[in-house]
């Protein structure tokens, strides 16, 4: 596949991702689209193993792997689930958009990787943005909080599972990776589904399970292939342009086909998300660009 159109690919399934969720979310309950995504998921990068003739390695790093991974993925995505109830696709984006920098904190309390002062400032921009749309909180919803917190806690759960992943997580390939996860997180999200629903959701039409078989498909399956083929083929600065790009494409997603209001505090508090995640990612086009003069001297 051409390196610009897996590139394309990533940033419009990553611009639908949160729209989807807020379409599933809307017509059954959160634990039953979450259940429902995990595992068609699973099913489908299984089969795409067994078509490609490709193992699934179970020594003891491996299933390491997909537990640790499967877990972050199920607790991560249940947070994101619960929260997506409260506010639109659009501010749930924008909350996705902080994951490079809760990973970065992470990576720095836990395996060491030290920011630069960019960073930092970074960081504390993304903070100021948050502030900003949490402060806004009234025109954002009387339940807004909710969806906040929700959003929040998905992203630290899946920064610190995939920090987790790199520090004590196997060699194995991405397909299997994805595979090995998303079955431990399918079996997670089934349970909980058990536990605290139980009940198929009939009322749920055409356009609900629609976002759940595009979810399980695309936004599992596809973009994980697309996102992994890209960071095989691409600076890691190019690949960390797509997180500037989807929340505001999200944002304007969510006002034009779900009709979402866009409020002040919200534009706010996504520009400077957006201008922090530019900051912090300086150090990483710096060295792009060295490696550029180096090549072309």
């Amino acid at each position: 596949m051409p390196t610009s159109l897996a590139y394309l690919g990533v940033v419009t399934v990553w611009s639908t991702t949160a729209l989807a969720i807020n379409w599933s979310v809307a017509g059954m309950s959160f634990t039953a689209a979450l259940a429902g995504r995990m595992a068609l998921g699973a099913l489908a990068a299984g089969l795409l193993m067994l078509v490609w003739r490709q193992p699934l390695p179970l020594d003891g790093a491996s299933r390491r792997t997909y537990l640790i991974a499967g877990v972050a993925m199920a607790s991560s995505m249940a947070c994101t689930y619960f929260g997506a109830r409260y506010i639109s696709s659009g501010l749930m984006a924008v909350l996705f958009g902080l994951s490079p920098l809760i990973t970065a904190l992470f990576a720095s309390l836990i395996i060491g990787e030290r920011p630069g002062r960019g960073q930092v400032l970074g960081m504390l921009l993304g903070l100021a943005g948050l502030w900003c749309i949490f402060r806004d909180r009234v025109s954002l919803g009387p339940e807004a909080h909710w969806g906040i917190a929700g959003g929040l806690m998905g992203n630290v759960l899946q920064a610190l599972g995939a920090v987790l992943t790199k520090r004590h997580g196997a060699d194995t390939p991405p397909l299997a990776t994805a595979t090995g996860a998303l079955t431990v997180s399918a079996l997670l999200t089934l349970a909980g589904w058990w536990l605290l629903d139980g009940q198929w959701p009939a009322a749920a039409g055409l356009k609900q399970w629609g976002a759940v078989v595009y979810l399980a498909l695309v936004g599992s399956v596809l973009a994980m292939s697309l996102y992994f083929l890209l960071i095989q083929r691409l600076p890691t600065a190019h690949v960390a342009l797509i997180t500037l790009i989807t929340p505001v494409t999200a944002l304007w997603l969510g006002h034009v086909a779900n009709d979402e209001a866009v409020s002040a505090g919200l534009l706010t508090g996504t520009a400077l998300i957006v201008v922090g995640l530019l900051v912090h990612q300086l150090p990483l086009w710096k060295l792009w660009a060295e490696r550029m003069v180096r090549e072309a001297e």
